[in-house]
């Protein structure tokens, strides 16, 4: 079996180690072994039966090397912070589909993404490596979500879609079809993507209009 264990300790890591645990009754394959989380309070306590392993140093001290990770925190830019720190340590990344998700032979996964219950992907699409897309989302034909961005449950995104690295895409909101989303921005629960959205910015509303900045 492959040994893995997840990065994060809150609500979506715990519904991460359900997808592992659904995809073992399809085909067992995977043996889960607890969770990795720097906070030093929850050290030894337990989730879903699981134990909080330690903090980044669990890597360390390691010596199998046999050991895969999947990031599951939600915000693009921890979950970045916290892949790279992994990846410094020679962490490889395993990626989890739950057995429920349809998809077509021509949708592309990368590494370390996180599928849950209910997605439904069509066709020619592409999934960067760290992506999460939560549950009951449905993506289009011909689009293209790139590295660490997450997808809400419930979110919609239309046919030709291009959702750059880093898009935070909130609950219930929808996209139509053919537009782009900038690296980084934060599309606001419910909203309603009718246009191009620029990088760097938080949009909400019906239609979705910017309402801050953020640093690069």
């Amino acid at each position: 079996m492959k040994k893995a264990v997840i990065l994060g300790a809150g609500g979506f890591a715990r519904e991460t180690l359900w997808i592992f645990r659904d995809a073992n009754e399809e085909k067992r394959e995977w043996d889960v072994l607890g969770f990795i989380d720097e906070n030093e309070e929850n050290r030894g306590n337990f989730l879903c039966d699981l134990p909080i392993l330690g903090g980044f140093e669990w890597f360390e001290n390691d010596s199998s090397h046999e050991v895969s990770a999947v990031c599951a925190v939600g915000s693009p830019r921890i979950k970045r912070e916290m892949i790279k720190k992994a990846r410094d340590l020679g962490v490889r990344f395993c990626t989890i589909i739950h057995p429920s998700v349809k998809k077509s032979q021509y949708v592309e996964i990368g590494e370390g993404a996180i599928v849950a219950a209910g997605n439904i992907l069509t066709t020619q699409i592409k999934i960067g490596n760290h992506v999460i897309i939560n549950l009951d989302c449905t993506i289009g034909h011909d689009s293209t979500i790139e590295d660490y961005c997450t997808l809400a449950p419930g979110a919609h995104i239309s046919g030709n879609v291009h959702l750059k690295k880093g898009v935070d895409f909130g609950t219930g909101a929808v996209i139509i079809q053919g537009m782009t989303v900038g690296a980084w921005s934060i599309i606001g629960a419910s909203a309603s993507v009718v246009r191009d959205i620029p990088s760097y910015v938080t949009v909400v509303g019906v239609p979705a209009k910017v309402i801050k900045e953020h640093e690069k």
